[in-house]
């Protein structure tokens, strides 16, 4: 999942010019991580995550050289972005829905009968959990359940502001 998300960030600020500096430190710890671990997987996740931020940096150098003005004095945070690419809050719009289908796909399709019995199962042990609690717990978990919505809310209204 780490990588999922270093390939989302990495894709929503490539048209910044302060890009290559913000990669150098991503690429400095995933070559660290590369060389130091066993498995594979993780390795092949790494490198391919270290390209794509090499390629996106060797963009961002290209486009900045043409800029008239030094990195820090731009304002503004897609600088480089050509007019025909999509803004940063629609690449991040379709990076979350590719996810989502990426998971749908990757769940096994269940039968009707299967999905009754498995939420019938679901119900049966939240009551038994529920008749195990004494009614302080319960309030108690209610009010926390209540809290976790509230700061995810509010993170969910934080994501208009990428645009």
């Amino acid at each position: 999942e780490i990588f999922v998300l270093l390939n989302r960030e990495v894709d929503l600020y490539r048209y910044s010019p302060g890009f290559p500096e913000f990669t150098v430190r991503i690429c400095q710890r995933l070559r660290k991580y590369s060389k130091a671990t066993k498995n594979g997987k993780y390795r092949a996740y790494s490198r391919g995550c270290i390209e794509l931020c090499e390629k996106y940096s060797a963009e961002a150098v290209k486009a900045r050289s043409k800029l008239n003005e030094a990195p820090k004095d731009i304002k503004r945070l897609e600088a480089l972005k050509p007019s025909n690419a999509p803004s940063m809050n629609e690449r991040y719009e379709a990076s979350i829905a590719k996810e989502k289908r990426l998971e749908q796909a990757s769940q096994p399709a269940l039968s009707d009968a299967a999905k009754k019995r498995a939420r019938s199962e679901a119900a049966m042990q939240k009551e038994e959990r529920d008749d195990d609690e004494p009614k302080s717990q319960k309030s108690k978990k209610k009010k926390q359940k209540k809290e976790k919505v509230e700061v995810n809310q509010k993170d969910l209204e934080n994501v208009g502001v990428l645009e």
